[in-house]
């Protein structure tokens, strides 16, 4: 195998970069500090530039556009798009809009002051949390009873990377979830890992391992102040010198058995939790493959690794925090309060990331969006085999069930998700192939949202509610948009444009669909 580089962020690598270059092949790979990387492995987001060199066989670890799920003001913004999306399609009392209910009430100050103010108005007994917009390492957070004493001055500096998903810098005020789940009397956090390895067609895996993050004081509402009561962050809670045992991590193996003991459905738990991180995740692709191609990267080049952290409540509901960018690979915990355990289970999701990516073997084909459903499965199952303690959460055998949280699945998600295995051994072989046309009756069909029709002697008009802009659509998207409306699916309206179909047609209409539903003129009916 020819010799490859991995670039790092510094010069001096850092718990991260150590992780990976343990992982690392030695004898295939080594540093370098130029342009002539194969792996970018960098700690927050590189230059935009630097995405326009991936390609199939050159990777980086960030996706342009991870701040709709990273910066905690574009996550609410994203799930917020999400609820309304499947209200519009499916509806309110729907299971999927139901189950899409899984963050906080959050606002963002200043903007949404007196829509806040109101809120808290309506529910007096609310306590409220004050967050920097993209903060980290738990500061700037703190307890309220009035939210009116939030500031409303912006929360990060004026910087590339301390930017939300909008590009504003500011504050949040969530509902604070003031009944969680206690181990030991203490509020913990449980740190779930996430890997994104492919946007189109999107791929997510979750790590089987990861911990409980506890709390260092027993958990009471009579201070609201303390953060070693309230916070769970590892770098805030190091602070307790009073503390025994500051730092508490439980890895997921005792914390099963923990609920198991309590007479709980740990099970159902993570169930729940992984049907979460499928829905947000579907719910940022399309943003983040927008962003990817505005900066020329080649999506078989970009995978993301995140942290994702959940609130359990008394009810045992889980409720979704926050999504981290570039998770701390470092031992947080002492040896005696799970930092052994913490230490070899970070090291050996590292190992399996690097599997699971093939970054160890001769180099792995990586079909495009474009390929077939033959190319596309045969990636997905070399993937899968080499997943180590990665489990696939999206696609899986019922992946159909989730599609209304996409804007509108792509072809290729649409191909590869008609026969994706749940999970596979090492030694597994590929599942049948996914027939190359997809039988109608299994894809939605669309009807006209946030957009007002006209249509004269000069054509078909579309108003564009969100953008308040008028546009015509030239004949051939006139058709498909008419044949849309009356309850097609994208291989039927090529059917209609072409006989015999024709693939590139078939690309081309489903594309235009699929993109009009991202901008929101189109939605997905609710399933037959």
């Amino acid at each position: 195998m020819r010799q490859r580089r991995y670039r790092l962020t510094r010069a001096q690598p850092g718990s991260e970069d150590i992780a990976l270059i343990g992982a690392l092949d030695d004898r295939l790979w080594a540093p370098t500090t130029g342009d002539d990387w194969d792996l970018a492995w960098t700690v927050g987001m590189p230059p935009a530039a630097w995405f326009a060199h991936t390609a199939a066989q050159r990777l980086a670890n960030h996706i342009p556009g991870n701040g709709h799920l990273t910066v905690k003001s574009g996550l609410d913004r994203t799930l917020r798009a999400l609820q309304q999306r499947l209200i519009a399609s499916q509806g309110a009392s729907s299971p999927l809009a139901r189950h899409a209910r899984f963050a906080p009430q959050t606002f963002h100050l200043p903007g949404e002051r007196a829509a806040l103010l109101a809120a808290a108005a309506a529910d007096p007994d609310q306590l409220w949390l004050q967050k920097p917009a993209n903060g980290a390492r738990g500061e700037g957070i703190r307890v309220l009873r009035d939210p009116a004493d939030a500031p409303d001055a912006p929360a990060a500096p004026d910087a590339p990377d301390a930017r939300d998903a909008s590009g504003a810098s500011d504050w949040l005020v969530q509902a604070y979830l003031a009944d969680p789940h206690l181990i030991d009397g203490r509020k913990y956090v449980l740190r779930l890992y996430v890997l994104i390895s492919r946007l189109e067609p999107l791929r997510v895996y979750g790590y089987q391992q990861g911990f409980a993050k506890l709390a260092s004081r027993p958990y009471t509402l009579d201070d609201l102040d303390d953060p070693f009561v309230h916070q769970t962050n590892p770098d805030v809670n190091a602070g307790n010198t009073a503390a025994a045992d500051p730092v508490v991590f439980i890895d997921l193996e005792r914390y099963r058995a923990h609920l198991e003991a309590e007479g709980a459905d740990a099970q159902a738990l993570f169930d729940r939790i992984h049907a979460q991180i499928t829905m947000a995740v579907m719910a940022a692709r399309d943003s983040m493959r927008t962003a990817a191609q505005s900066v020329g990267a080649d999506q078989r080049g970009c995978f993301e690794f995140l942290g994702l952290d959940f609130l359990v409540d008394q009810a045992l509901t889980p409720w979704l925090l926050e999504c981290n960018l570039n998770p701390s690979l470092a031992t947080c915990a002492a040896p005696a309060d799970g930092g052994d355990i913490e230490g070899r289970i970070k090291q050996r999701m590292v190992h399996d990331l690097v599997g699971l990516l093939g970054l160890n073997e001769p180099e792995r084909p990586r079909a495009d969006a474009n390929a077939t459903a033959a190319e596309l499965q045969a990636e997905a199952a070399a993937e899968l085999a080499a997943a180590g303690g990665f489990e696939r959460l999206y696609p899986r055998p019922d992946a159909p069930r989730y599609w209304p949280c996409f804007a509108y699945p792509r072809r290729a998600d649409a191909l590869l998700a008609t026969s994706a295995p749940a999970s596979a051994p090492a030694n597994s072989q590929p599942e049948r192939l996914p027939p190359e046309r997809l039988p109608p009756e299994r894809l939605p069909t669309f009807r006209p949202w946030r957009v007002r029709e006209h249509i004269d002697d000069d054509g078909l008009q579309l108003y564009d509610e969100t953008r308040q802009q008028w546009f015509a659509p030239n004949p051939t998207a006139t058709l498909i948009w008419l044949h849309a409306c009356n309850g097609l699916t994208p291989p039927q309206i090529a059917a209609e444009l072409a006989e015999p179909p024709q693939a590139r047609i078939e690309r081309e209409v489903w594309e235009t669909l699929a993109d009009w539903a991202r901008d929101g003129l189109l939605t997905q009916r609710p399933a037959r």
